[in-house]
């Protein structure tokens, strides 16, 4: 905190007198201030405002200020408590400052003990404050260097994807199409193709066809010289002269035109462009990364995509699977992303309660890791646990939990069981049964059989059953 302007104070003490007094002389020091004469009105401010520091009375009706800081903290708020205490009350503030006091003031207090102790809060805002900018800088240092390469995850499904990618880098020359939803990470595993190819020293070029216009297309693509066309005021390289030497990534690549298609395909075989205006043809080295989240083979069946493009695109071949399928990395995701946005907004990292790791483990994030993102970062914006209502407002309905009652999804385990009587016989064709039903996801299978999955992987282990 650079001064007492940026600081906002919250009153929260029955005795108006008092309030108000404090109130006076932190208005005079250029704090802004706030008063509350019960615990309920001092949350509707904490949830309105971005508050502090909070002085807080021992004994306040409703319920007690210990009540009031518990209530607090388990809303992971920022606000740093100040607890206000007559005689007597040592204990009460004992027990305050282990819940996260980070001061007391016995009343009477003078106007220079309360000087003090707003002095002590202040510099240590601004010292957080400072630590906060740091953290986010080296973050964001750490992101320039690593993170946009980074794959979070330790599903199967994934480790398979890190070694694709291994082997997609080794060969430098090799097209590789990238397919998958909207959302689930296509460009980085491109990215990280090219980080550990020998193209890595080169540029790699990002390109969203489906925003190329039409008539656009050669002039973006291949460049054009100065007067080529009416507004061609200047001399353009193109996106493929632009990544010469480096990786041109071709996203929404089932976007572009099929009349179009055919130039793109010459460029790709004979690694050469002939921008507009020009009599030359120029070279230009680059490696083709294609993303798309259509069906490209039927599109092709549909005449939409010519057949020798995607035979030329395609040779290796990655298919990025939707989040609903590897729900064991949701959590790794959300922790990656919750550390992210607290050190960007300078907030404190909390991690998010089990409940709602489970209750977002059950959801089929229908955006995928975009949508997961996003989502973490609303709730940093929160500044809070969000509760149920949150998640209902936030989540699609659709999509939160599984399609079918419990009873249904019990009948579905049970039916084709062994006819025997013999629990670990049954408990193994339980196990397999629902491993069957989430598609070898674990933590899907741990929630149809309702226990954790640390528990099913004993029982995996147990069995023999592990893939």
């Amino acid at each position: 905190m650079k001064n007492s302007e940026s600081i906002a104070v919250l009153v929260l003490d029955d005795e108006t007198r008092l309030a108000d007094e404090i109130g006076e002389y932190l208005e005079s020091k250029g704090f802004s201030v706030f008063i509350a004469d019960r615990p309920s009105k001092a949350f509707q401010i904490l949830h309105s405002k971005p508050i502090h520091i909070a002085m807080v009375d021992i004994k306040l009706p409703e319920y007690d200020g210990l009540t009031f800081l518990r209530k607090l903290r388990a809303e992971q708020s920022d606000t740093e408590i100040i607890i206000m205490s007559g005689h007597g009350d040592m204990e009460s503030v004992i027990e305050a400052l282990r819940l996260g006091a980070f001061d007391y003031l016995r009343k009477p207090f003078s106007s220079l003990e309360l000087q003090a102790a707003i002095s002590r809060i202040s510099r240590f805002l601004e010292v957080q404050q400072s630590y906060r900018r740091s953290s986010q800088r080296c973050m964001e240092l750490q992101d320039e260097l690593f993170s946009e390469n980074e794959l979070i995850g330790h599903s199967s499904i994934m480790e398979q994807i890190r070694e694709m990618i291994q082997r997609a880098a080794q060969f430098s020359d090799t097209a590789v199409l990238i397919r998958g939803e909207s959302g689930t990470g296509k460009e980085l595993v491109a990215r990280q193709i090219h980080r550990l190819s020998s193209r890595a020293s080169g540029s790699f070029v990002p390109v969203n066809c489906a925003a190329i216009p039409r008539d656009m297309f050669e002039s973006e693509f291949f460049g054009h010289e100065k007067g080529a066309f009416t507004d061609a005021q200047v001399k353009r390289n193109g996106l493929f002269r632009t990544a010469d030497g480096g990786t041109l990534f071709l996203d929404e690549i089932g976007e572009i035109p099929f009349e179009l298609q055919s130039k793109l395909l010459r460029a790709l075989e004979e690694k050469k462009v002939r921008p507009l205006g020009m009599d030359k043809e120029l070279s230009a080295d680059v490696r083709i990364i294609g993303a798309t989240n259509r069906d490209l083979l039927e599109e092709v069946r549909q005449g939409r995509f010519r057949k020798d493009l995607y035979y030329r695109i395609a040779v290796m071949d990655i298919h990025v699977p939707p989040l609903r399928e590897r729900r064991e990395d949701i959590p790794d995701l959300i922790d990656y992303f919750y550390r992210q946005s607290c050190l960007r907004s300078g907030r404190p990292f909390r991690s998010l309660s089990a409940n709602i790791i489970d209750q977002l483990l059950r959801y089929d994030f229908p955006g995928n890791i975009r949508e997961l993102k996003n989502l973490v970062e609303r709730i940093v914006i929160l500044g809070r646990e969000p509760q149920e209502k949150d998640l209902n407002a936030w989540l699609d309905p659709e999509h939160c939990g599984c399609t079918r009652d419990s009873q249904s999804q019990t009948a579905d385990l049970l039916s084709g069981l062994p006819p025997v009587l013999n629990l670990e016989t049954i408990e193994k064709a339980l196990i397999m049964r629902a491993m069957e039903q989430a598609q070898g996801v674990q933590s899907t299978a741990a929630q149809l059989l309702g226990i954790t999955r640390q528990a099913l992987d004993r029982r995996l282990k147990k069995y023999q059953l592990r893939p």
